[in-house]
This record gives structure tokens, sequence and C-alpha cells, in this order.
């Protein structure tokens, strides 16, 4: 039985140089622009170079926090865990694209300074009302579930892998189940 298949070798990359490897990966221009394209061009990219440079404080910061937003949910909707990118984390940066001091911040959503501290260092959980509190700070921009999914993730993480607390609450299961899985 004969059949139409051609034979499939593998290309030695190494024997290539990195242009020619650029030239067979990338896509030519379908056409030269002309020296006026060229003009209009380079004219468009100034500009706007310009308008980022010259953006105001307001623009910058809130630049800043859709950033925080599109990074707290990539995470968020990521299986990782990744020890450094905690509620505190987030929460520190939230408040420093602001560019606000921790203790006028507090001020605002009616926290003392030393419990928003606690909570930037992870030595306290937040509290729901706290959160609620943060949603309402963005003006709806960072939702109260989006803080709460980090936090269960922190959570999540901390069950997983408390053996300490395995342990020590293995004393108190008696018949446990023969199944194997």
């Amino acid at each position: 039985m004969k059949t139409n298949r051609k034979e499939i070798k593998e290309t030695n990359f190494s024997e290539f140089t990195g242009e020619e490897l650029a030239n067979a990966f990338v896509f030519p221009a379908d056409k030269v622009l002309s020296e006026k394209e060229k003009k209009e061009e380079d004219d468009f990219w100034k500009a706007r170079r310009n308008q980022f440079e010259n953006r105001t404080h307001r623009q910058k910061m809130y630049s800043g926090l859709l950033q925080l937003k599109f990074q707290l949910e990539d995470y968020i909707d990521s299986s990782q865990y990744v020890e450094a990118l905690s509620f505190g984390f987030f929460l520190n940066e939230y408040v420093s694209r602001q560019d606000k001091k921790d203790k006028d911040f507090a001020a605002e959503v009616d926290v003392k300074p030393a419990v928003l501290s606690q909570y930037i260092n992870n030595h306290r959980k937040p509290t729901d009302e706290f959160i609620i509190r943060l949603e309402l700070h963005s003006n709806g921009m960072i939702p109260a579930i989006s803080w709460f999914k980090v936090v269960q993730k922190d959570k999540e993480h901390e069950i997983m892998t408390n053996q300490k607390l395995r342990d020590e609450e293995s004393k108190y299961v008696k018949n446990r189940l023969g199944f194997a899985y």
C-alpha cells in the first residue's frame, strides 16, 4: 500500500544564523513606505511619546491601578501559588500606587494605621468589612471578590502545606475510612 506522506526531517537550527532564523519567521512588510509615510509614522510615534510623557498625575495613578488590577486578576486565574503575591503585597501596591502614606490611607478606609500595617505585612487576615471598603475606595475598579480570592488563595496554600496542623488534628480522628485512592 502506497502512502502520500512526505518524510519529515528534523531541522538543526544551529546551522542557521540568527538573521536567517528571524527572516524565516518574521513576515515582511507588504510594501516599502514612502518618505511621506515614514515621516507621518515618525510624527505619530513622537506625538504618542510626548502624550505619554506629559500625562497628569491622575492619569499615571489610574494607569498604575489598572495595571495592578490586571496583575491581581491574572494571579487569581493562575493555578500557581506565589508566596510573594499575598493579600498584603497587593494591598501595599494599591496604597503605594496612589502615592499615599499608610497613615493617610488608613484614615480614608477608617482603620488604625497599626491594623493596616498588620494587613500589609500578613500578620492579620483582613475582615470582610475591610475588603468591602477596598472595593468602595477604588470605586469598584478592584471588586471585593478579587480581594477575597487573593485571601482565599493564601488560605488554600496554608491548608495544603500545614503538616503540623494535620499531625495535631490526626489524634482526634477515629475509624478512618479504609478506601485507598
